[in-house]
């Protein structure tokens, strides 16, 4: 016998699922739909972003290349033409076998960032001074004996990094560097910090490790400088 309640009720339960159903499924694709919107999109990578590794490449487009990276890659000349990257603001020459560094070098005028960390690089191009805006300068592993008197034109220098090389001694000039915040001079042969390094009143950090001070020249550097951090 057919049992019009129990239809009435069935219909009555299947009607509340189908809107349960329903309300799910427009909850689901409004999540869905947000979710997407946050999903990064394919973006452009800006011109100031772009990193190059390949010099050829980079002088296809020089105006465009504020970034060039080629450490590591076994380079014995570093031609005049990368004096055409006038926009360039970091050159990575890092672990190679320069012995020098172009002229051309001084067209970088935009350049904030240079290293030649591990090279076989004994002096700089006289046209180094016209870098002025170069804020980080790694000129470590390279042998020198004496910092050269170039880099104290370099007046907006922050960082300086000079490790592991066989420098005797520190010149006056370093006084030029007011700007400088952070100064490496780990592995080296200096004993001795000149007086006027007082005047680097920016000065936050200075690595002197694995040096020659005795204890009473470490008293004095750290009398000197009472407000830079130094590693001994």
């Amino acid at each position: 016998m057919f049992n019009f309640d129990l239809f009435i009720l069935s219909t009555i339960n299947l009607s509340l699922i189908m809107k349960i159903i329903s309300r799910i499924l427009i909850l689901s694709i409004a999540s869905i739909g947000l979710l997407a919107s946050n999903l990064p999109q394919d973006t452009v990578i800006k011109d100031e972003d772009k990193v190059y590794t390949s010099l050829d490449t980079a002088l296809m487009e020089p105006s465009k290349v504020y970034k060039l990276d080629l450490n590591n890659g076994e380079l014995n000349l570093l031609p005049e033409t990368v004096g055409a990257l006038t926009n360039l603001r970091e050159l990575v020459l890092m672990i190679n076998n320069l012995g020098k560094l172009p002229e051309s070098i001084g067209k970088l005028t935009n350049l904030q960032k240079l290293d030649v960390f591990q090279n076989k690089i004994k002096s700089l191009p006289k046209s180094i001074t016209n870098l002025q805006n170069l804020e980080v300068l790694d000129y470590s592993d390279n042998g020198i004996s004496k910092i050269p008197e170039s880099i104290f034109e370099l007046r907006k220098l922050k960082r300086l990094i000079l490790s592991s090389n066989e420098i005797g001694s520190v010149p006056k000039n370093i006084e030029k560097l007011i700007n400088l915040e952070y100064l490496d001079l780990m592995g080296n042969n200096i004993s001795k910090l000149p007086d006027n390094m007082s005047k680097l009143t920016n000065l936050k950090h200075l690595n002197l490790r694995q040096n020659k001070f005795s204890d009473k020249e470490k008293e004095r550097a750290n009398a000197l400088l009472p407000n830079t951090k130094i590693k001994w």
